[in-house]
């Protein structure tokens, strides 16, 4: 592989990478606003003074989203016509117009508009209404992304892109609100915690619900995908692409091993903790005791309180996801296995999955 085209794919990774952890973290937060604050609730909820952190994460991943979205029509825009970047101008119209990706890219600046419209009104939180009309545009361009990448080799508007822009949203609510809470300190669980206890442990147990729904769904499209873009068990080993995917679904596993903790162990703590009883010293049930030992949790009993061990828990996973994302990056860069078994010999491959 030359310099130039190194160059190339190393931008495209960063420019990819930036796309995926603000719009996943975007995503994230709208979910977690949507569905696991409730304002409503008669007993002590967050006030909006403490949603401020997740609200400004947000701002700022709008920010990313938009230098991204610029980012990546002008690299794919000279990437397909071949011209410098002085000729720039030129291209662009002709990409927007007359190429799918082009159409494709239109989305984003509309759903853009919608959402910095709508992180405008940060001084009404508590706006259901809102935080909806920004998810759906959010969605919107996680379906951009399905629908000019590796899903969208087979037509438009196919199981394959609907599989695809599926594992993207559940991985987003799921994996998103992990990465904001965690940059944020998960003040909206720890601020006032004790005058708070029954709405930290109801956030917490809708979190872990909403979590393990869009669990399901990660795990159902990952395999489709997975399977679709191998084609043979194989390719894991065999290529760049299979290797990476590995690398991706050992993290995947670390961060549901961390998330059942948690669901398990971590949220009969919390009941114990807001109701005033001392809680288990020792885990109950086969699952329970597994994942005692396997997240050492019960080395930190009566070390800590059961929603510091929570948090820092959420927190790891929150690391980890932020190091999935950066697979996921790379992974767009590469060739699927199902391209190469079709490659003609006459054009080689490198070890990369990239054409010399």
């Amino acid at each position: 592989m030359d310099h130039t085209l190194m160059a190339a794919n190393l931008d495209g990774i960063v420019v990819t990478a930036v796309d995926l952890l603000a719009l996943t973290t975007c995503i994230g937060i709208l979910g977690f606003r949507r569905w696991v604050v409730r304002f409503q609730d008669p007993t002590p909820h967050p006030s909006t003074d403490l949603l401020v952190p997740l609200w400004w994460t947000l701002g700022i991943c709008l920010a990313l989203l938009t230098l991204s979205s610029s980012g990546e029509l002008v690299r794919r825009a000279l990437e397909m016509s071949g011209r410098p970047i002085g000729e720039l101008a030129l291209v662009l119209p002709v990409v927007l117009s007359k190429t799918h990706f082009g159409r494709v890219w239109l989305l984003r600046p509309v759903a853009l508009a919608v959402l910095w419209l709508g992180w405008g009104r940060r001084r009404r939180l508590d706006s259901r209404g809102v935080s909806a009309a920004m998810l759906a545009a959010a969605c919107a361009i996680a379906a951009s992304r399905s629908l000019s990448g590796h899903a969208a080799d087979w037509g438009d508007i196919t199981l394959h892109e609907l599989m695809d822009w599926a594992h993207l949203l559940a991985a987003s609510v799921w994996g998103g609100s992990l990465i904001a809470l965690t940059v944020t300190g998960f003040r909206a669980f720890t601020e006032r915690a004790d005058q708070r206890r029954q709405a930290v442990l109801d956030m917490a147990g809708r979190w872990s619900a909403l979590a393990g729904a869009a669990l399901a769904v990660v795990i159902l499209t990952g395999i489709y995908n997975a399977w679709f873009e191998l084609e043979r068990p194989e390719a894991l080993w065999e290529t760049a692409y299979g290797r990476l995917l590995l690398v991706k679904v050992s993290l995947v596993l670390i961060i549901v091993t961390l998330g059942a903790a948690n669901r398990y162990l971590g949220l009969p703590s919390l009941q114990a903790w807001c109701n005033g009883q001392a809680r288990k010293e020792q885990a109950s049930g086969a699952l329970a005791i597994m994942l005692s030992f396997l997240t050492l949790e019960w080395m930190q009993r009566g070390t800590h309180r059961p929603l510091m061990r929570f948090v820092r828990k959420a927190a790891l996973e929150g690391c980890l996801i932020i190091a999935v994302i950066l697979c996921v990056a790379v992974l767009v860069g590469l060739m699927p296995a199902r391209h190469l078994s079709r490659m003609p010999a006459s054009q080689p491959m490198n070890s990369n999955g990239m054409l010399h």
